[in-house]
């Protein structure tokens, strides 16, 4: 049985008969399928763009926000700061095992209706606290390891939760961080013992249809990530890899499994799901050939380098973690100017353009 607690989604049909895709959109925190959906879809005239396309617009459900004195919020799991996503990950767990476990739901009702290579026709995409929570549920997959991957997943002004411990385990270095091409002008992170700051972190959360106050997120400080000499620029530098490091070679010595089956299982343990390890043991042979579909997922990260709310930093370690500690198929898009929304003339057309590269699905001209 799905948990209790989410309401029904929010579920606009093709505007044509055929239907050819479904694109299944999270919100941020604060925000709900109501106010989230409509207003993506008139931004750019998706609907009418995207003819065949189903859009499905879940809502989180009500949880209390540790970070506002426990008053209940929509929000797919309990998220303590944004300025280091892994504080108190211990409050995290819950909320995205019921949420991963209603997306999932989500993909698999979809998939029957869609018919023959039918999770190759869906896309996942999520804005802020929706990009964490859909993202880690990409990489956890299902529980049935066989089955295909979805389609595509694009991710706006977010992060991936657990980041620090799964750079940890997959043993790449973290993205150095400056405080080049950060926002200087973000403010510091509120003073919860104040009633006055706890009315202005509950406004904050309220999307609107504007990007210049339309937050999801509580405000927040970039500085704790701002580690590294100012002379660094980290959208400058790769990640320094290991010279001899494969993500997918075998610790022949211990016979561990490869670090992003480690990796991948680590998810998997918090999300409730059973772990890859026992059907990679078996023989040699199934270890040679053994498959991680939900990784074969192409992915689309776009994010504002003047994002107040969720560090641009955040969303380029994400990238970079799914891409060289992984080996996903990964775009990366930063914007400069955008803060914690998206944008239509160049970000969701972009994300229309990758589309259209990746599960075939190409949008019409926008009308006039």
């Amino acid at each position: 049985m799905p948990p209790k607690g989410y309401p029904a989604p929010l579920i606009v049909q093709p505007l044509q008969g055929k239907h050819t895709h479904t694109i299944i959109a999270l919100h941020g925190r604060g925000s709900n399928a109501g106010r989230f959906g409509p207003t993506l879809l008139e931004a750019a005239d998706l609907q009418v763009r995207l003819p065949t396309v189903k859009f499905v617009f879940p809502t989180a459900s009500k949880r209390r926000s540790t970070a506002l004195k426990r008053i209940p919020i929509n929000q797919w799991y309990d998220n303590y700061s944004l300025v280091d996503p892994g504080e108190r990950t211990e409050l995290q767990i819950e909320g995205l095992q019921e949420t991963s476990e209603i997306i999932r739901g989500l993909i698999d009702k979809e998939a029957e209706v869609l018919g023959d290579k039918a999770y190759g026709k869906i896309i996942l995409l999520g804005l802020s606290q929706g990009c964490a929570a859909g993202s880690f549920t990409l990489l956890g997959g299902f529980s049935d390891t066989k089955r295909e991957a979805i389609g595509a997943f694009v991710g706006m002004s977010g992060w991936l939760p657990f980041e620090n411990e799964l750079q940890q385990i997959v043993q790449i270095d973290q993205l150095p961080t400056s405080s080049e091409n950060v926002n200087s002008n973000a403010p510091q992170q509120a003073n919860l013992n104040s009633s006055d700051d706890l009315e202005d972190l509950i406004s904050a959360d309220d999307e609107s249809s504007t990007e210049s106050d339309s937050g999801e997120e509580h405000l927040v400080s970039v500085s704790e990530l701002e580690t590294e000499s100012e002379n660094e620029d980290p959208f400058g530098q790769s990640l320094d890899v290991k010279d001899d490091f494969n993500p997918f070679e075998e610790d022949e010595e211990q016979d561990k499994p490869p670090l992003v089956i480690q990796t991948i299982d680590h998810i998997r343990g918090i999300l409730g799901l059973p772990l890859l390890e026992p059907a990679w043991r078996p023989s040699t042979d199934s270890k040679s050939s053994f498959v991680i579909p939900q990784l074969r997922t192409p992915v689309f990260v776009g994010h504002g380098t003047e994002d107040p709310k969720v560090s641009v930093l955040l969303g380029k370690k994400m990238s970079n973690f799914l891409s060289t500690g992984l080996g996903m198929d990964v775009t990366w898009k930063s914007y400069d100017g955008l803060g914690h929304w998206y944008r239509v003339e160049d970000e969701l057309e972009d994300i229309l353009d990758f589309l259209r590269r990746h599960v075939g699905l190409t949008a019409l001209p926008r009308p006039s």
